[in-house]
């Protein structure tokens, strides 16, 4: 619709040009542009980003591209309100006496080793899960309206830290969200639970 509305607008300016070359000096020509345009309603936006290929997972991968045998894990203390940071890992060195309970893990994105007591084997979160003071994961970067999404490939879940948070109010299920500490907006079918 928006092309034939172009076509007819260059035909008609072409006609004005054309007559005004024929014109003589004294004449006046006058193109009246009609401003109107017709407005069609979108349907509502789909939850990912448009124009993005979504990469279906391989291997053991599960559908937020998490691996069977990656922790999500913290260098840092837990966070005692709000969300803290985690990332994706892969224990190197189990914990035990000798080491003071920590097990040492390399980061999936940077490849940066390092020993923590924090870490957590996760899965994807069921209905049930979905409860007031429930501590869920969530990738760590937004979408629109702020809300979080799952990841759209490997590259989006390795490249951005995950949260560590937990769910504050379930009372948007009905729209498929929750919302987490600092009144942000999870979609539910982006919300991990420790196993």
């Amino acid at each position: 619709m928006l092309n034939t509305h172009r076509i007819i607008l260059a035909a008609l300016i072409t006609l004005g040009l054309s007559s005004a070359a024929c014109a003589r000096p004294t004449e006046k020509i006058t193109i009246t542009i009609d401003k109107t345009v017709d407005h069609v309603i979108d349907s509502a936006k789909p939850s990912r980003k448009p124009g993005k290929a979504i990469q279906a997972p391989s291997g053991d991968m599960d559908a937020h591209f998490i691996k069977a045998d990656e922790y999500f894990a913290s260098t840092r203390p837990l966070r005692t309100s709000g969300a803290s940071d985690v990332v994706i890992a892969r224990m190197i060195t189990a914990p035990s006496e000798q080491t003071k309970d920590e097990a040492q893990f390399m980061d999936s994105y940077k490849g940066a080793e390092f020993w923590t007591k924090n870490y957590w084997k996760t899965r994807i979160a069921t209905p049930e899960d979905l409860k007031i003071g429930t501590i869920i994961l969530h990738k760590g970067l937004s979408g629109a309206h702020h809300t979080y999404f799952t990841p759209r490939d490997q590259k989006d879940a390795r490249n951005y830290p995950w949260k560590l948070t937990k769910i504050t109010d379930t009372s948007d299920l009905f729209k498929g969200e929750v919302t987490v500490a600092g009144n942000k907006k999870v979609k539910v079918d982006a919300i991990r639970v420790i196993e």
